[in-house]
This record gives structure tokens, sequence and C-alpha cells, in this order.
């Protein structure tokens, strides 16, 4: 049905797609009482308290799903040539070192769009947490899996797929600003100023295989091109310290968002998993 309904929408012109998303984020934003706070609370901790602010937010977010009628179906064929690109050429002499290279973006603007394009060029192995719908799942497979994209599962067998790729001086990429399950490990450090349990796999995924860090993002921008993708090779060695890489990492992450703040998903429950009145230090079960 979700696939069904995308191939539906590809056929409307993606600028009237976006107009579309903007009143379905402008309406969720007023009356979803429980989204709006959230995305106003979590928006406020990094500095950004204006109800314009969230208004442009709330649009954003209405866009990052309506968009992915052009990004999950054939659509994308035509769409991924027409974007703006920053940086390949650095990620591409990197590799050529090589050494795997592990790329990192968070919730900010199409990062649906970021595997494809990629994945056009290189092999590319992405790490996705599957939904709770299979209907959704099914989709959302459907729509990544193109070209050369290999999607790894959120587990101990996934972590496994993606080792293997980054060994073989390949491209690995995850969204960092995901909170971990309750199986994974994770810290609790400040995120915007607030407590917030934090992946360690990707510094160990780092440490492990000696992969180069590359941080990327997609924003939406204004026609002709629709989107622009900017990639940042980072000098960045993992210290072995679960805490100190975390908040390094998260601190890449930040500069990304600030970027494009209007375009993060801001209603993410960011802050959930942790215990009151939490310290920086490792959560339960986390390495040091």
């Amino acid at each position: 049905m979700i696939k069904v309904l995308l191939r539906f929408l590809s056929y409307l012109p993606l600028a009237f797609l976006h107009a579309l998303g903007a009143m379905l984020g402008r309406l969720a934003y007023r009356f979803d009482a429980r989204y709006r706070v959230r995305l106003q609370t979590n928006a406020s901790y990094a500095g950004y308290d204006s109800p314009t602010f969230w208004r442009s937010a709330a649009e954003h977010m209405g866009r990052s799903v309506i968009e992915l009628a052009y990004i999950w179906t054939p659509r994308v064929d035509a769409l991924l040539p027409q974007v703006k690109v920053v940086g390949w050429d650095a990620v591409m002499q990197a590799k050529a070192q090589g050494r795997g290279v592990l790329m990192l973006t968070p919730h900010v603007g199409a990062f649906e769009l970021l595997s494809l394009w990629i994945g056009q060029r290189e092999p590319f192995t992405a790490m996705y947490r599957p939904p709770k719908q299979a209907m959704v799942g099914e989709a959302m497979l459907a729509g990544r899996q193109k070209f050369n994209v290999n999607m790894a599962s959120a587990d101990v067998k996934g972590i496994r797929t993606m080792l293997r790729a980054l060994k073989k001086s390949e491209l690995v990429g995850l969204l960092p600003d995901q909170v971990p399950n309750e199986a994974a490990e994770g810290v609790i450090i400040p995120v915007f100023g607030q407590p917030a349990l934090n992946m360690t796999l990707p510094a160990k995924l780092l440490r492990q295989t000696n992969a180069i860090l590359v941080t990327m993002f997609a924003r939406r921008v204004d026609a002709p091109h629709r989107f622009e993708i900017e990639f940042n090779v980072v000098d960045f060695t993992a210290s072995g310290d679960a805490v100190d890489d975390a908040s390094r990492i998260n601190a890449l992450m930040e500069d990304v968002i600030r970027q494009t703040p209007e375009q993060y998903l801001w209603a993410y429950n960011r802050y959930k998993r942790v215990p009151v009145a939490a310290e920086s230090t490792p959560a339960a079960g986390a390495s040091q």
C-alpha cells in the first residue's frame, strides 16, 4: 500500500510535493500537541526558541516524508543527476589510501538521498533500524536498496557486515544521533547541553578498522537542483575512551545540524532512556 501511494505521488512535480509536505507539517504542528511540545523543547535546547523557526522545522518535517515519493521510487534516477555536490573528490582521495570510510550524518535534510547518491558510484553499506510496521519496512528496503547500496540491520549481524565492508576499504554509513536500543552500548553525554544516550559504535568501528571519518549532509534548496550534498573528511583518531570519543563525534554532528538547523528532525525523541539526574558517565553495559 505504501509503495503504491509513493508511486502515485511520484507523478506529481517535486515542487508541488514539497508545498504539500509543508502544509501537512504545519497541520501536524498545530493539531498534535505532543509533537509540537517535543519539537519546541528540543529545538530550544539548541537555542532555537523562535515560533517562526519551529513552524519552519515542522514544514521541513513534512517535506522529508513527502519527498520519499521521489527518493524511494524510480523517479530518483532523474533526480540524482540534478543534485549539487561538494567534497566528493576529497572522499575518493581518502579512500585511495586503501582504508575504509565511515560516513556519518544526523537526521537532517534529505538524509535518505545520501546513500543512493553514493551507491551510484561506490559500494555502500548503511545501517538501518527495521520499523515495527512490516509494511513500512518493506517500502523502506525497496526504496533504499538500489544501485550498490546494502542495508545492514542495527544488530550484531549488521555490525559484522559493516566491519567486513570497512576492512575491504569500502564505504559505510550510519546516523549516530539515533538513541541506542536496549541491547546496544551507549554513553550519556550532553547533546545541545542536555544529557542524552549516545552510540559508542562509530568510534569502535573507526578504532577496529583504522577507517577514515567523513561527515555528510543533504539539504533542500531552491531550484534548479533542489538538493545539495556536502562531504567533509575529518581528521579523527579514536582515543578508546567511550565518553571522549562519543563527545567528539556528537560535536561533529551538532556542527552539521547548525549548518541547516531548520531541516533537522527536532521532534525525534532524542532524550529518551536517560535516568533522572544523569551524569556524563558510561551507561550500563558501555565499554570503557
